[in-house]
Formats: C-alpha cells, sequence, structure tokens
C-alpha cells in the first residue's frame, strides 16, 4: 500500500494521540469524573493518576515510544510482512497475559482489578491497550532484527525504544513497591 509522506506523517501522530487516549487521557477523564461523584471505586483503590508511570509513561513515554516505532516501520515496511505481524500479536499476548496474571497472582489490586481475577470494565480497557501496544513493540523489535541481519548494524531507533520502554518499567515498578516520586 503506497502512502505519500504527508499521510504516514498524520498516522505516526495519529499513533501518539491514539496511545495518549486509550492509555492514559479516557482513564484519567473517567478518574476526574468517579472522584467529583464520589464513587467507592475511586475513594477505595488505586486510580490511574496515583500511577506516576501513567501519567508519565502512559501519558509521554509510551506515545512518544510508538511514534518512533511507527516511524521506523513506515522506513522498514518491505519487511513489515504477515509472520510478523502475527508473531507481533503472539507476543503481545504473551506479554499482556504475564502483567495481568502476575498482577492477580500477587493481589495487585485497583480501580481495574478490585479483586484478584477479577478485573471489570477497566481492566478489561487496560489489557486490550496494553495488548495493542505490547503487540506493535513487538512488530517493532521482529523488524528491528530483520533489519539489523540484513544491514549488520543496530538503527537507532533501537535506542530510544529500548530506553523509553525500559524507563517505563522502571516507573511502573517503583509504583508498585510503594516508592513516591511526587
Amino acid at each position: 500500500m503506497y502512502l505519500n509522506r504527508y499521510s504516514k506523517k498524520n498516522i505516526i501522530f495519529l499513533t501518539g494521540m491514539a496511545t495518549f487516549f486509550f492509555g492514559f487521557g479516557a482513564g484519567a477523564i473517567l478518574n476526574i469524573f468517579l472522584l467529583a461523584i464520589n464513587s467507592p471505586l475511586v475513594l477505595q483503590f488505586r486510580t490511574s493518576l496515583m500511577y506516576i508511570s501513567s501519567i508519565l509513561g502512559d501519558g509521554i513515554i509510551l506515545p512518544v515510544v510508538n511514534m518512533i516505532a511507527v516511524s521506523f516501520l513506515f522506513k522498514n515496511q518491505i519487511l513489515l510482512g504477515k509472520s510478523a505481524v502475527i508473531l507481533g500479536l503472539f507476543f503481545g499476548f504473551l506479554v499482556t497475559s504475564y502483567f495481568h496474571v502476575s498482577q492477580a497472582l500477587q493481589g495487585l489490586v485497583n480501580w481495574s482489578m478490585p479483586k484478584p481475577w477479577e478485573w471489570n470494565f477497566l481492566g478489561a480497557w487496560h489489557a486490550f491497550y496494553m495488548f495493542s501496544v505490547a503487540s506493535l513493540l513487538s512488530v517493532f523489535y521482529i523488524v528491528l532484527i530483520l533489519v539489523f541481519k540484513k544491514q549488520k548494524k543496530l538503527a537507532r531507533e533501537a535506542f530510544f525504544v529500548t530506553a523509553g520502554i525500559i524507563f517505563f518499567l522502571i516507573l511502573l515498578k517503583l509504583d508498585y513497591i510503594g516508592a513516591r516520586l511526587i
């Protein structure tokens, strides 16, 4: 499929906006609304606005990381085949499953999983969002490996995407060990 440069830039921008909205924006709006009506869900459980990994990670880091990943995929779309996408979806499923099962096993409850193994609509929303992001990033790494095999050098996008993911995971870990960053 042929896309002109303007269309690619729009898709890259929309990727960042969609990541922001689905990963942070919608939850933040709901969080504020539920606070305004004194919902027990936000009064009894940690919400997205209580996690620095949500605010910085889902709100800033992952939108930028995903924009870099999509830009890279456009540059290397000749290597982006059906098998890379299927494999990326598989790895996205594994990553999402790992995090959600780990959360349940550790009893890490919040507003999206008020009881271990019982996810509500917010939990399903987050699982779909996480699956989408993990799948996109898995496809990125699959194509990155293919580019590396072909060019024998690591693309600079690998450093930015990997650093962003590592920073996000550090913020996530700090959130769950109870560290207060702000």
